[in-house]
Order: structure tokens, then C-alpha cells, then sequence
């Protein structure tokens, strides 16, 4: 049976499992829905789960029946099996330990807890909602897919994210209320569309929100932004921030780390030392056939050890960080086991750590520690895992002496870096255009080649970035005779260049390394290999690969200085060289832009200690 829609799933007797692997938009809308309104049992997945992912976790639940992109299939399993009263969802999430854990959520529960978000934050007909969050997550499916659809209220769905887009909608749709979250915000922020007439606040939650993200947000905004908290285990929200004035949104969001609310109705806060306890009637039955791991998240009496630290400020709940060692990753909950499993399958073998690592807009991203193993199959799994490591660090593993990984002490020497992905599209699309320009006036250059190839000719607007005027600088002079006014023109342009965006980001990458390895000292160039403190800290900021992605300022930066480089090292190279040389640690810590690798900053600790020094040598 290959269709889909409530025909399709109407055929289902009430309680069959249904796994639904489809992509984020209308149709995983409709299939939701339907499963919810005839009391089939969804297990939503995300669009990447592997065929045998989905497979093992379709025979863990007993589904009868599979919806995909090509429909819906009968696995052969039988339809009717003995589950909790009145189950609406199984929805999986990373467990600590062993496989994923499926958090099954009762229909009253999900009712329940749908019913007091949109109270709160006025769900009608008359005030329509918008969401751009994928609704095979908690958040999204419970309070803006089902709390719009009890209500009648009609739901603006943005399947994939684009912050000028997502503004587009809302406005012409007149929504009032709107989800997000934190990483999603930031990138919001780097492009400012105009607010939307009709829209009176955005909902952020999934991941802590961060005072410099909240001044960021007020300086655009204003105080137009309420932060919620919530688990998979209690339906989602648990707590949510009032609505405040300007001078209260300061105080609470800008003047202190931000708070994530006060409690839902009948729901109870509990701090037991320290860490967050939540009461509620919105609680998952349990893990699905996991009652060991039940009892130890739910007391008898009900409370739910949620594992995250907090305290009250002016009653309301201010969260401290994570009492166990789960990565917030912008909201993307990931467990080291989970994580050093997946590696494991994809090839990596002997011992490795998967650690957080600080990173200022996602929070969190996932570093690896390894110990014996080959430059070359570390790359291979950076090249393939879906879930590359923005911080890689070889030697310096650290166990307990029963042979536990000291995550928490091995990730105290990584940090990454990430750029808004729109921005930096912006950036080289711009260079594309400047490249088609350069080209068709008869510039010969590899670079420009590469650059044009990449994309078409539109150029975006050069909306107030330096480095699209270093762009017009270098169109106007690309044929000019080299001269000494020329020369110096053209060496101010690069020292400006190289603090601002985007190459200020590799040196804020760089700082941040270079101080948690215990040294300090002035900014270090692009390309530049330079030694720290006693000289046993080696560094190396660096771009792209030559033979890497496309980078847009690899013909502007050769203009420039009269190179061909450009800050273009290949890594791999370089942490095999200095593991060559005996360094008992080396390591690179990655900066993205979404899907685009930028390079980063390599380093490596000496293994022989030589005289005080900061001198440098191009790399």
C-alpha cells in the first residue's frame, strides 16, 4: 500500500504504531494530524533516519505501518499490540546510555499541555501563529501544530529556514505569535528583516538563550521576545516568560542571564540540589519499554529529574548549565555515547570521546578526543559522519582510573566557531558576481575562475560590509599598474580586512584557543604560524584548503598582499606533520557557515619547551 493521507491511515484500527520519516512541511503536517485525530499512535523521525534506523526502531515499537516520501507501507508486523492507555506519541530522543530512548506521550498529556500554551499565548482564528521549527520535534509538533489545530487557528509552516522569508510569511499572513530558537534568532539577526506589522512576539526555547543574543535581539527588536523551557518528558513547555515592558525586558533578559519562565499551570518547580524538578499532569508514561530508566527519571511520586541546574530569580526559573554531560547543540539534544556509537559504526575505531564544546550561538557543538588513531581516518570520519565534530583534538584523552572519559576536563581546551550560513551565502555570491565582472574585462586568474563557475552573476546588495567595498576596490583596480599610492592603498585594505568580517572570525577563534592553553598575546595574521608562552604552543589560523571549498576571498586577499595562498592550509597535512614530529597533543578547531567550511585554527603542543618567545613564521 503506497498511499498516504487520512484515507490511507483511516484503514488502521486505533492504537496501530505508525513511523513517519518524512521531510519538515505540509505533508508531515497532514499525516500528524490525521494520526492524532483517528488515535493512531505517530512516531515521527527525522528526514535523515536511515532505512535501517528506521527498520530497528519500527520493530522496537511493533508498527504496522511506515509513511515516507512514497507513501505508506505495511511492515508486516501485526496492527494491535498491548500498549499504555491512550497513547498519541513515541517520540525519540538520545539516551545516555544504549539505544534511543522513545518518550511515550499520552493523549491527555499532549491535550493538556497544547490547551495551556495557546491559552497563554492567545491562539484564536483571529490570531494566527507561525512556526519555522521542524514538527518531528516536541516543541514544534505540540504547541504549534496541535495547539493551532485545536483551536482553529491558522498555522503559517516554513519548511526550511530563511530568515527574510520566514518575516515575509508572518507578515503576510498576519501572524501574531511566532516560534524560534536561539540559533535560528542569531541568524535572524544578521539579516534584520523588517518586522512584521501584525506580529506581537517571537517564542524561543529548545536551547538557552544568552544576554548578548537577548541585546543583540532588543537592539533590532525591542522587548518583543518570550523564552520558554520544557522537555520531550513533560510535553514540551513547562515554563514560560511573561510578556514585559522595555525597562522589564532589560532587567531580566540584558541586565542577567535571561530566565525561562514561571510554571505552566498545575505545573510545580522543585530544586533539589540544584537541579530542575518538574511536577505536571503533562508527563510522558514513561520510556517505551524502558521502566529501569523510568524510575530513575520519574520519583514515584511524580517528579521529573530533568538534570538541568537552576535557581529562582524573582520566581522565575533561571537555568545553570547541565547537570550530566548531554550537548546542547542550538537546541539539538546529542549524548558522547550516542555520538561515539555512530563514529564507532562509521569506521573509527580504539579509544575516543565524544565532549562539548563551547561555541557562543549554538551554545554547545560536539568536539572529539581521540587517542592512537590516523590523522587520515579522522578525516575520513570528518569527511562522511552526518555529524561532524567542529573541534578535533589528537592525544591528551582522559579516563578515570575504572576507565570513564573525563569529558568534562578534556573539553576544556576546545572551542569552535560558527557564522551566520545566510550571510556568508550573501558574501559569496557577491564575489561570484565580482568575479563575472573581473573575467569578462579579460582578468586571467585561477581563483576568479573557481568563483564565477560557483555561481551566477547576481550580486546581492552591498549593504554596509567593509569587505563588499574591499570587492569594489579591487574591480577598479584589478588592471591598474602597480605603483607605491597602489601598494600602500592596497596593504591598508588588507590590515582592514583582517578585523573584520568575516576574517575577524578566525581571530576571535584564534584568541579563544590560544587562552585555553593558558597563553597570551597579540592578534595573529591569517596563514601565520605562531609559538606562545615557553614556545610550546604552536598556531595556525588558516582558510579553506586550496584544493577545498570555494572561498570568496581567496582572490581578494592574493590582490592584496601579492600572494597566491591566502591562509590556505590543508590541515590534515599539517596535524600529520606536527603528530610526525612527536607533539603529545595537536588538534584543529573548525569555523562554519552551515554547509561551508571556512578553516579554522590549528595548534599543537611542542614536545620540547624552547626559549620565551612570540616570533612567527608564514605558514
Amino acid at each position: 500500500m503506497t498511499r498516504t493521507g487520512p484515507g490511507a491511515l483511516a484503514e488502521l484500527p486505533p492504537g496501530t504504531r505508525v513511523v513517519i520519516r518524512l521531510p519538515n512541511g505540509r505533508e508531515l503536517a497532514d499525516v500528524l494530524l490525521a494520526c492524532f485525530d483517528l488515535r493512531l499512535v505517530a512516531v515521527p523521525l527525522h528526514p535523515r533516519t536511515t532505512d535501517r534506523a528506521v527498520a530497528g526502531i519500527a520493530e522496537r515499537v511493533g508498527a504496522a505501518a511506515l509513511v515516507d516520501p512514497r507513501g505508506l507501507h505495511r511492515t508486516g508486523l501485526p496492527d494491535v499490540h498491548t500498549t499504555p492507555d491512550d497513547l498519541a506519541f513515541i517520540m525519540f530522543t538520545s539516551g545516555s546510555t544504549g539505544p534511543q530512548k522513545g518518550v511515550m506521550l499520552g493523549r491527555r498529556a499532549v491535550l493538556g499541555n497544547a490547551a495551556k500554551t495557546a491559552a497563554l499565548h492567545g491562539l484564536t482564528p483571529e490570531r494566527p501563529h507561525g512556526t519555522c521549527l521542524p514538527l518531528y520535534h516536541c516543541n514544534a509538533l505540540v504547541m504549534s501544530l496541535l495547539g493551532t489545530h485545536l483551536t482553529g487557528t491558522p498555522l503559517t509552516l516554513q519548511a526550511a529556514f530563511d530568515p527574510a522569508g520566514y518575516f515575509a510569511a508572518l507578515d503576510a499572513t498576519g501572524a501574531r505569535t511566532a516560534s524560534i530558537v536561539p540559533a535560528l534568532l542569531s541568524d535572524l539577526l544578521e539579516t534584520g528583516p523588517d518586522w512584521p506589522d501584525g506580529l506581537e512576539y517571537l517564542i524561543t526555547a529548545a536551547a538557552p538563550l544568552t544576554s548578548d543574543l537577548a541585546r543583540r535581539f532588543h537592539r533590532r527588536y525591542g522587548p518583543r521576545l518570550r523564552q520558554g523551557y520544557g522537555l520531550t518528558e513533560a510535553v514540551n513547555f513547562s515554563f514560560t516568560m511573561p510578556a514585559l515592558d522595555d525597562a522589564a525586558f532589560r532587567d531580566q533578559y540584558l541586565a542577567h542571564t535571561p530566565p525561562v519562565g514561571a510554571p505552566l499551570p498545575d505545573t510545580e518547580l522543585r530544586l533539589e540540589s540544584g537541579e530542575v524538578w518538574i511536577r505536571t499532569p503533562d508527563l510522558m508514561t514513561g520510556y517505551w519499554q524502558d521502566s529501569r530508566t523510568t524510575a530513575a527519571t520519574v520519583t514515584e511520586d511524580g517528579w521529573l529529574r530533568t538534570g538541568d541546574l537552576g535557581e529562582l530569580r524573582d520566581g522565575l526559573l533561571v537555568l545553570r548549565g547541565r547537570a550530566g554531560e548531554r550537548i546542547n547543540r542550538g537546541g539539538e539534544k546529542h549524548y558522547p555515547l550516542d555520538l561515539e556509537h555512530g563514529w564507532r559504526e562509521a569506521g573509527l575505531s580504539g579509544r575516543f570521546a565524544a565532549v562539548a564544546v563551547d561555541e557562543p550561538t549554538l551554545g554547545q557543538d560536539i568536539g572529539l578526543v581521540t587517542t592512537e588513531q590516523p590523522v587520515s581516518a579522522v578525516r575520513g570520519l570528518y569527511e562522511r559522519a552526518p555529524l561532524r565534530p567542529s573541534a578535533i583534538q589528537f592525544g591528551g584523552f582522559l579516563a578515570t582510573v575504572t576507565g570513564k572519559p573525563r569529558r568534562t576536563a578534556m573539553s576544556r581546551g576546545l572551542t569552535a566557531r560558527r557564522l551566520a550560513p545566510e550571510r556568508y551565502e550573501r558574501l559569496l555570491r557577491h564575489a561570484a558576481a565580482t568575479a563575472h565582472d573581473l573575467l569578462r574585462t579579460g582578468a586571467e586568474d585561477p581563483g576568479l575562475r573557481v568563483l564565477a563557475a560557483w555561481a551566477g552573476e547576481h550580486r546581492p546588495p552591498a549593504d554596509g560590509e567593509v569587505v563588499f567595498d574591499a570587492f569594489a576596490f579591487m574591480r577598479e583596480h584589478w588592471h591598474d599598474e602597480g605603483d607605491a599610492e597602489l601598494s600602500l592603498a592596497k596593504a591598508r585594505w588588507h590590515r582592514t580586512l583582517l578585523t573584520e568580517w568575516p576574517l575577524a572570525a578566525h581571530a576571535e577563534l584564534t584568541a579563544d584557543v590560544v587562552a585555553r592553553h593558558g597563553c597570551e598575546g597579540p592578534p595573529v595574521p591569517l596563514g601565520t604560524e605562531v609559538r606562545f608562552g615557553d614556545g610550546s604552543l604552536l598556531v595556525l589560523p588558516h582558510g579553506p584548503a586550496a584544493d577545498g571549498p570555494v572561498w570568496p576571498l581567496g582572490p581578494l586577499l592574493s590582490f592584496l598582499d601579492g600572494t597566491t595562498g591566502g591562509g590556505r592550509t590543508d590541515r590534515w597535512t599539517w596535524l600529520a606533520r606536527q603528530r610526525h614530529r612527536g607533539s603529545p597533543t595537536t588538534g584543529c578547531s573548525v569555523l562554519r557557515a552551515g554547509r561551508h567550511d571556512l578553516g579554522g585554527v590549528l595548534w599543537a603542543r611542542q614536545p620540547d619547551s624552547g626559549p620565551n618567545e612570540h616570533a612567527g613564521a608564514t605558514g
